[in-house]
């Protein structure tokens, strides 16, 4: 993932060490201002920061404070820690303004908007970005323009404004066309293949993605590696060349864990998780964020990190605590889209990630943020992550994982043990914990309420039966079964109007009023009796076992999800597998 600047590096240091040694402190300033450009987007910086801040401690010029005070900001900032750099971006920005060059105060801003660059810091980053912008309207210098306009490609994308993002790639094109630069080239090419993804053209985009290799290695760019990698990955996930994307796991999650880049680490899990590799994905979640994703930082690569993970363990679907702690660090940036870096790659719009661990969890809501997000990709011309999401929709969610080995044992002392291996809960001596316990141990087999209940009583295949007045009157059986063909009629008319919500709201009542109609009668339509034995367990069991699974879903809530699918309750009980979650129970 990252490209050799070995030479230019040693040649620099060396070139500092001389001009330290002959005590001439222009030589430093000049060289140091040079160090920066050796640090790879993310990568430790080893000591280059102490030698930007030797040469910036030495310098009374106020013109070199403020390049060398950029120079250690961008260099802090490179390396990730964008607290230091905060000091002295800002300090830069004071230092050009007092001088008005806007050479110096457009390099300023450009560390000042690396320092703000996390997802809380939006407005003020669109704010600077235009501000920039203004400042490098009457500046020549390629470098300084090329920043410009790469910052408001960058706010573009992350607001999903089309017409910005198209006007940016064509300031980027007559850039690199004016100025004849291999490296204004780079940069041109590589953004402009990310949009050909975006919009689903692959032919475009490998064309720009040559170029993008060509120019870059032309230039020494430093980022090549990383950019024709993260090119590359996109293009596999698109045409799921499940080989390419096995090839390239490796290469992000080695890069990413050896350099301590979490967000790298966390595209390579996507990787892993879509090619078909749910271990490797899993092992990779855990070593990422094990103790859940408020461990990550809120920085430039935030959302990246977020919306990678959450998709992971959407996808795993036994990852309950991760996926909700994703609906809830994601919900105040929908309507954002996440992005590689500076404009690196298009990672989809945040919207979506809310709709996966949404659905996922089960929750209502998830509706509504797929609309959201389908929404935003026909706004931008996001071919493929609309079809993606289109077909998404269409498929039952992705196995839960209950799937796998998974404990429901109960000790000598009355402790049942519960969960996915690994990652077990104690619970108390539950009724509902032991009916569930004896139908999973019988899979596809109808059990009797009064065998379950007798079992748990210590009396097994006693029966008694009695009578004792109606469950239901007549008049309430005949409202539901009025409001069940009003129902009818609503859905109806709900499917017409592909009102998503309203259906599946509608057909929620509906089955939980067939529930109570079933409850309720007999063979041959007879209402049942509360007083006979059989009511009595039926009763008994299903509401034991609602607590049991209720007291489970705070601590798995895929397992929840799971019981609550396959098993069912009745003056027959049944658990029925899911084939799509298989499950090996440890009773």
């Amino acid at each position: 993932m990252s490209g050799s600047a070995g030479d230019s590096r040693e040649a620099l240091l060396d070139a500092f060490a001389a001009a330290r040694e002959a005590g001439d402190g222009d030589a430093m300033t000049r060289i140091a201002l040079r160090l920066p450009s050796l640090i790879q987007f993310g990568t430790h910086p080893g000591a280059l920061p102490a030698l930007v801040h030797e040469a910036y401690v030495r310098a009374t010029a106020p013109v070199d404070r403020a390049r060398l005070a950029t120079a250690l900001a961008r260099t802090w900032a490179y390396g990730g820690d964008f607290g230091r750099a905060a000091e002295f971006a800002t300090e830069a920005v004071a230092t050009a303004e007092s001088m008005q060059q806007p050479a110096v105060l457009a390099d300023a801003l450009d560390a000042l908007l690396l320092v703000r660059w996390s997802p809380d810091d939006f407005d003020e980053r669109r704010h600077l970005a235009a501000r920039l912008d203004d400042t490098v309207a009457h500046v020549v210098d390629p470098e300084v323009r090329l920043s410009a306009h790469l910052w408001r490609l960058t706010t573009a994308w992350e607001c999903l404004d089309a017409v910005a993002v198209q006007r940016q790639l064509r300031a980027l094109d007559l850039l690199a066309e004016e100025s004849r630069l291999p490296r204004m080239a780079f940069y041109a090419a590589a953004r402009r293949a990310m949009q050909a993804l975006v919009v689903g053209d692959l032919e475009q985009a490998d064309e720009l993605h040559a170029r993008t290799r060509a120019f870059g290695e032309e230039a020494g760019e430093i980022d090549l590696l990383a950019v024709d990698h993260s090119l590359t990955a996109a293009r596999a996930r698109q045409t799921g060349d499940v080989e390419l994307m096995r090839a390239e796991a490796p290469a992000f999650e080695e890069f990413g864990t050896e350099q301590g880049v979490q967000s790298i680490a966390a595209e390579g899990a996507v990787l892993w998780v879509e090619a078909g590799r749910p271990d490797h994905a899993r092992r990779l979640l855990h070593q990422l964020v094990g103790a859940g994703l408020d461990t990550v930082a809120r920085d430039v690569d935030f959302l990246l990190t977020v919306t990678s993970l959450v998709h992971v363990a959407a996808v795993l679907g036994d990852e309950p605590h991760i996926t909700e702690d994703g609906l809830r660090l994601l919900a105040p940036y929908a309507g954002r889209g996440a992005l590689n870096g500076g404009a690196v790659m298009f990672q989809g719009v945040v919207d979506e990630y809310l709709y996966e661990a949404a659905r996922a969890l089960g929750r209502d809501d998830a509706t509504r943020h797929r609309h959201a997000a389908e929404s935003a990709y026909r706004r931008i011309g996001a071919q493929w992550w609309e079809r993606r999401l289109a077909s998404a929709a269409r498929t039952a969610p992705t196995p839960s994982a209950a799937a796998g080995t998974v404990h429901l044992q109960r000790d000598a002392a009355g402790t049942f043990t519960v969960g996915r291996e690994g990652a077990t809960v104690n619970l108390p001596d539950l009724k509902g914990l032991h009916h569930l316990r004896a139908l999973v141990q019988r899979p596809g087999v109808d059990v009797a309420a009064l065998d379950l209940v007798a079992a748990v009583e210590g009396h097994p295949g006693e029966t008694v039966a009695s009578d004792a007045g109606a469950t239901i009157d007549a008049q309430a059986l005949a409202a539901y079964r009025t409001r069940l063909r009003d129902i009818d009629a609503e859905l109806d008319e709900a499917v017409a109007m592909a009102d998503a919500g309203r259906t599946e709201r509608l057909q929620a009542e509906r089955d939980a009023l067939l529930d109570e109609v079933k409850a309720a009668t007999g063979l041959g339509d007879r209402r049942r009796t509360t007083g006979s034995t059989a009511e009595r367990a039926r009763v008994t069991v299903r509401k034991a076992i609602a607590s049991a699974i209720a007291r489970i879903e705070p601590h798995d809530a895929a397992l929840a999800r799971l019981l609550r699918d396959t098993v069912h309750t009745g003056g027959a009980c049944r658990y029925d597998p899911d084939p799509t979650r298989p499950v090996s129970w440890l009773t």
